[in-house]
This record gives structure tokens, sequence and C-alpha cells, in this order.
């Protein structure tokens, strides 16, 4: 029988000082053993995620502090990891991504600790790791991270349009590799354009990192080259008229696959010292990757932490699902206590999918033992 894994919680009310949100994410860490481990001068990448220009939902730079202090007084020297984005944006190379950061209030001054791009300047920097997958015999993982001595991931709890949602895995597996990586993990998606609803205004065309999108003949339809489409996925966003689709059923569950086997690739480079730590706040339907948040669709649970980052988004699930869903949100059905919300908000989806496939491959187990340091 499979060990449980523990997993300890915190909530968000506060009565005195030592209740503050920078206390509680201490407090976490040092439950998952991040005071005791021997961090002297070691390298150590916190990875988090920066969020797109415009979002507003992503970890707020001030709580990562905690973290840093606490690796540093060890003897560590940690840096912001994070890696270049596959689509056009303002995270597709190290400038833009690192002005971003700055923007959103990462720098060192607020957070400890210095920002370095993982991938390199376009994010070509990948070292490959073994791990013998179904999808692939080898991935590439981001340089800065297969380097690092040591790994803490900071992952913000949500909604995500390709995996239903995102947390540590995703973090890992999306977030820890290289741009070759992004590209292959997508190479399922092969979205088209329904002509009755394109109104032609041409916002995809921006968006698409690949230049697969045009529209042929100046009173013609927009069209997807799809010997040029890179399976990125940010057209589906980038639609206000939900215009361009993909065949979820069958691209959806590969993207989720092979993210996993890449966020196993990642894990690998880091036995027995990679610690992660969720934040259920501002849960989203959409990925920080977006240029916009939209309403959260619970209210704010608090912070979860592991050393398994499997049990680690089983348990944030579960608490997301057992919240009352927020009036006004995305949902449409699953306002009750119990109903899943991501299956409301991506019904196409299957929201259990990158658990499922992650505890086949090894990387974690979704059993676990919730432990509400609270009480």
């Amino acid at each position: 029988m499979t060990e449980k894994a523990k997993v300890f919680t915190v909530g968000l009310r506060a009565t005195k000082p030592q209740d503050s949100q920078v206390a509680k994410i201490e407090k976490l860490a040092r439950a998952i053993g991040i005071d005791k481990f021997a961090w002297d001068k070691k390298l150590v990448a916190v990875k988090t995620h920066f969020g797109e220009r415009g979002n507003a939902a992503f970890p707020r730079p001030v709580l990562i502090r905690p973290v840093v202090d606490l690796i540093k007084n060890g003897g560590g020297k940690p840096f912001l990891a994070e890696t270049t984005t596959l689509y056009t944006g303002s995270r597709s190379n190290a400038v833009e991504h690192t002005e971003t950061a700055i923007r959103h209030g990462f720098g060192i001054e607020v957070t400890g600790a210095p920002i370095f791009m993982c991938d390199g300047l376009t994010g070509r920097d990948g070292h490959m790791v073994k791990i013998d997958g179904t999808h692939y015999q080898e991935v590439s993982v981001a340089s800065g991270i297969q380097e690092a001595d040591a790994l803490v991931v900071v992952s913000h709890f949500k909604g995500h349009e390709l995996t239903s949602f995102g947390g540590a895995i995703k973090n890992l597996g999306m977030g820890c590799c290289s741009r070759s990586a992004k590209l292959a993990m997508h190479t399922t998606i092969r979205p088209t354009v329904l002509a009755s609803k394109c109104v032609k205004c041409g916002i995809c065309f921006d968006w698409c990192s690949a230049g697969a999108i045009s529209q042929p003949k100046p009173d013609g339809p927009v069209v997807i080259n799809p010997n040029l489409c890179r399976g990125c996925g940010e057209c589906l966003i980038s639609c206000r008229n939900s215009a361009i689709r993909i065949n979820w059923s069958d691209d959806a569950q590969g993207v989720t696959e092979r993210m996993v086997e890449h966020a196993y690739g990642v894990a690998k480079t880091k036995p027995g010292s990679a610690f992660y730590i969720s934040f259920l706040m501002n849960i989203v339907p959409l990925c920080d990757c977006v240029n916009f948040s939209g309403a959260p669709v619970v209210p704010d649970i608090g912070f979860a932490a592991s050393t398994d980052p499997v049990a680690l988004d089983a348990c944030c699930l579960d608490m997301v699902n057992q919240q009352i869903g927020l009036v006004g949100s995305a949902l449409k059905e699953a306002h009750e206590p119990g109903k899943s919300k991501f299956c409301d908000l991506h019904p196409d989806l299957k929201t259990e999918l990158q658990l499922e496939y992650a505890e086949k491959i090894g990387l974690g187990t979704r059993k676990y033992e919730r432990i509400n340091l609270e009480q």
C-alpha cells in the first residue's frame, strides 16, 4: 500500500501579528523542512511565476521573501528562476521577461533574490534528461534548473485552458523546461478557425509567434497553417469571439501527458532536494500566462506545502472543490461545495488526468494526509 504524502496547510484568518501571511508561509516552509535542509553554498532555484503583463493574479512578490530568507539564513544562494514562453507576449525572451518581472514587483529589493532566466536569452539553453516515458525517452530541462543544487517551487493554484488546472505539476513541467520542450509538449495541438464566428480583427495574428495565422485574401477567411503552427494554444486565449477551436478530446490529453513527463524529468534532477509551496489565492479560471485576470471563482483559501507535487496538487484541488463558488464568476453550475469547479470552467477537459498520469509514471502519489498547522 502506498504511503500517504504529508501536505501542510494554513488558512488566511489572522488575529495577531504572528498570523501574518508572511509568518504563515514561513511556518509552512519549516514544516516541509526548508529550515533544516543543508543549504550551505548551494545554488537554489526558487521557481515562481511573474505573470504576463496585464495579469494581476500571480503570487505576490512580498510572499516569496520568507522562503528566500530561510534559504539565505541557511547559507544558500537563492535566485528567482523562470523560463521564456513559447508564445509571443511580454515574456518571450529573457530581456522582456525580466522587465515584466520587475514591473510586477519581483525585484531583489522586495524578494531578496536576483532574477535569472534559466533557459537563456531566447529559451534555447537546456540539458537533456533521460526519463524512459511513454511519449519521451528524454526531455529538455532548462539549464539553470538542471544545474541548480536544489529547487523550491512556489505555485499559484488556478484554472488552466489546456490542462484544466495549474499548480505544482504544471509549474514543474511547463515552467522549468526549455522552449524546445514547450514546443514538444504542444505538438498535438491543431487549432482551426470557425469562419462563422471570426470577425477578422487580427488580434490572433499578433499573438502567434510562428506566423501561422493569416488572411490570404483581403475579404477571405482567416486560416491557420498546420505546418507552421507550434501548438502553443495562445490563439485560443487571444480570440475574444471563441472563433478558434481545437479537438480537446485528443489534443489536450496529449499536452497534459507530455507536460507531466517533463515535470517528471525536472523532478528527477532534484532527488531529495525539491520543495513545493502553493498559493490558493486569486483562484481564477485561466493561467497567469494570459494578459488579463478573470474574477476568482471561489474565496481565497490560504497556502499549502509538501515535498510531493502530486499530493500537493491533489489536496489543493480538493480544497478548491470544497468551497462555495462565487456569484458573478465564470462558474455556471458548480457553486455548491463538493462540485468540481474546474470541470465546470473547462467541461471539455479531464480535470483528474494530470494527477492520474503523474502518479502512474512515479512523479508522486495522489494519496495524502492533510495537516492543518493552525489546529
